[in-house]
């Protein structure tokens, strides 16, 4: 396919990589695996609102050591090399290219927390220079990328993880085991959503101006289409748009719907349908605001529903999971989970015709638990794996799938229609205009390797 058709040798010549790093591609293990009471030596690619988020859980831990910052933009790389030097005594280096941390054989490990755009080649990269990787999620901009780093993690035998930390929340693994035992009978709907009003003025709009000197702006773009500097497209706000990133769709949604293909056990929809727009908001986004997908599975139907034009919680929740199953149903977000037990009834019509059928007791109990922040355990178990080199809590081919659901939700809504998907060969069912959105072609010099 298109999407696999990237060559070595243009990779190294456009990136222009440097010489270690070079000699580092195509040879994996170039970093030896770290023992159970080892220093972890890691980079951070990426130290804006969310690289320091997850930086400041890693620092939790005296095992780590932070040893280099990578950021395009000078004042995130100066400000959190300031906080790792108040927390460590030990100033770590700092740079606007990472991949100078790829060829420095101190370091074990690197933390991506990079927008979406730049997750899969650093990641790549990564792995060929023989580190093991922690990528915030969504894992990429579109669903090649995501194949490309499971090939990658997996051809050069490097842990992989991915940042959706629910899944080492307690709470979580308690209300997906009650789905997956039966206890609330056969799930046959759910419902996630996230639902908020920031209408009509939304994030505004801005003239393009020229970028900050203290930022490498055509790194930042990456892969990218080259466009004019805008604050809107920039630090935070670049998710709301579709050269970076996916919308709520991929920032939210792939937090819920990956707990959703967990408790169902479910690798991806066979269907799905979308529709919606931009219409409540008045700036200058191209990622909707209004967005319904609907994710055919077998024996289960999953609604996904964004709005940023009315704020009223479902059941009390801004967002959530919802499980609807025969017995009862389990509402679930970070806060915790509550299972609520259902009673069947005998419609007036049934009972007409077959005064025999009665109403079926239901023993089910309710059950209120309270939630917990899962991204402290979610590290520790990363900073574990690296020693005993098992696949992480939520492993790269994890975080691809869920990461899917938002790329499939997001095509059905540009398209306007219903797709088929199948998921063996991760291709649309007869569908090229389809399918020519599972990948796009990166500018020059960005290119993914050919694993």
């Amino acid at each position: 396919m298109a999407i696999d058709r990237i060559t070595r040798r243009g990779f190294v010549g456009a990136l222009g990589v440097t010489a270690g790093s070079a000699a580092l591609l195509g040879s994996a293990g170039a970093t030896a695996a770290v023992g159970p009471n080892d220093k972890v030596r890691i980079g951070l690619i990426g130290a804006g609102s969310r690289g320091n988020q997850v930086l400041k859980t890693f620092l939790e831990n005296d095992q780590v050591d932070v040893l280099a910052v990578a950021d395009v933009d000078d004042q995130h790389a100066s400000d959190t090399a300031d906080t790792i030097e108040k927390k460590r005594e030990q100033r770590p280096k700092t740079s606007r290219d990472y991949r100078e941390m790829l060829d420095d054989k101190n370091i074990d490990a690197v933390v991506i927390a990079t927008p979406d755009h730049w997750h899969a080649l650093p990641s790549i990269q990564a792995v060929m220079a023989g580190k093991d990787v922690y990528v915030e999620k969504p894992i990429g901009h579109n669903v090649a990328e995501g194949r490309a780093m499971i090939r990658a993690a997996r051809k050069y035998d490097k842990i992989m993880a991915v940042g959706t930390q629910q899944r080492s929340a307690s709470h979580f693994q308690k209300a997906v085991e009650a789905v997956r035992s039966g206890k609330i009978g056969k799930v046959f709907w759910v419902q996630t959503w996230n639902f908020e009003n920031i209408s009509p003025t939304g994030m505004g709009v801005y003239p393009d101006t020229a970028a900050p000197s203290n930022v490498d702006y055509d790194r930042w773009l990456g892969p990218a289409p080259a466009r004019p500097f805008n604050p809107n497209r920039f630090h935070l706000l670049f998710r709301w748009y579709f050269d970076y990133a996916g919308g709520m769709m991929s920032d939210w949604g792939v937090h819920l719907n990956d707990i959703v293909l967990w408790a169902l056990d479910a690798k991806a929809p066979r269907a799905i349908y979308a529709t919606g727009g931009i219409l409540t908001t008045s700036d200058d986004r191209d990622t909707p605001d209004t967005l319904q997908v609907i994710y055919e599975f077998p024996g289960c139907t999953l609604t996904y529903s964004m709005r940023k034009g009315n704020g009223l919680p479902l059941n009390g929740h801004g967002y959530g999971i919802l499980f609807c199953g025969t017995e009862g149903s389990l509402m679930l977000d970070r806060l915790g989970y509550e299972i609520t037990p259902d009673t069947t009834t005998v419609p007036y019509g049934i009972k007409a015709i077959h005064p025999e059928i009665k109403a079926r007791k239901i023993d089910l109990e309710p059950e209120k638990v309270r939630g917990e922040d899962g991204q402290s355990a979610h590290i520790k178990n990363f900073l574990q794996c690296l020693s005993t080199r098992e696949r992480p809590t939520c492993d790269i081919e994890i975080g691809h799938r869920s990461t899917n659901t938002c790329h499939l939700g997001n095509i059905a809504y540009k398209l306007g229609r219903k797709l088929i998907w199948d998921d063996a060969t991760e291709t649309f069912k007869d569908d090229r205009e389809a399918n020519a959105l599972l990948a796009r072609e990166p500018r020059r010099g960005f290119e993914l390797p050919s694993i």
